[in-house]
């Protein structure tokens, strides 16, 4: 039987590439994202089985709203992506206390509520399942500018690792993927010009700028049954930038 899996945040840039790749695998689809119509268009692409539910994932209760619709409709996921996600590039000094409260919203509280309700679905259940929420490579690496987003990431880093280990007993894997700097709308400031592009790709070891296929393929993974005996493990994706200090290029 095919899986199901419940995509948070699909229209983004690993979002969207990851209900690619798990379609290509045959799995049903419950995509869920604030904007319906992007929603809508990303499914129309999809060649499988999808279920659309909108919603807010930040405000309390809406992830167990989309679960309860997506049961009523038979699709029960076993597998959970959460792809939500913002940034905030502003020094400590100049963020504002709304600024950073809605950076945590966006961040850890949508992947706080998901997967709480994404859990209490799997122990009801009684289905063995796999969670994968995403952070970022500047939750481990101090990067100027970053301090709220950095410390939501970090979060959420945390959530996986904590939440990995209560319900190991239960077969609920939950594991959580770092991507270092991705291209995508949230990084059109870094990535959306060639010149960008080029001089954020210089300070990486590999000298490369992710795409979101590169996180979705490692993802899709973590939500496969290959992966049945890692949890708990928070995975870099980011070309080696928070651990490795090569030789300046000449």
């Amino acid at each position: 039987m095919a899986k199901t899996i419940w995509i948070t945040g699909a229209t983004g840039a690993i979002g969207s590439a990851l209900s690619h790749e798990l379609a290509g695998q045959g799995c049903r689809l419950i995509l869920s994202g604030r904007n319906e119509a992007s929603l809508l268009s990303l499914a129309a692409e999809i060649n499988g089985e999808t279920l659309v539910v909108p919603g807010d994932l930040s405000a309390a209760g809406t992830a167990d709203i989309i679960l309860q619709t997506a049961q009523q409709l038979n699709f029960i996921p076993t597998g959970f992506a959460h792809c939500v996600g913002s940034t905030l590039i502003r020094p400590l000094h100049l963020t504002a206390a709304h600024d950073c409260e809605a950076v945590f919203a966006q961040n850890y509280f949508s992947a706080f509520y998901a997967l709480k309700a994404f859990v209490n679905l799997q122990l009801n259940t009684k289905t063995p399942a796999s969670a994968v929420l995403i952070g970022s490579l500047v939750a481990s690496a101090g990067f100027p500018n970053h301090e709220a987003i950095a410390s939501a990431k970090a979060a959420v880093a945390s959530l996986a690792q904590t939440a990995a280990a209560t319900y190991a007993n239960k077969a609920i894997r939950v594991n959580a993927v770092m991507p270092g700097l991705t291209r995508s709308a949230l990084s059109a400031r870094l990535t959306g010009t060639p010149e960008a592009l080029a001089r954020n790709a210089q300070m990486n070891p590999m000298g490369l700028v992710g795409e979101g296929k590169d996180s979705a393929a490692l993802i899709a993974f973590l939500l496969s049954d290959a992966a049945r005996w890692i949890t708990g493990q928070i995975i870099g994706v980011d070309g080696g930038h928070a651990h490795l200090h090569p030789l300046p290029r000449t």
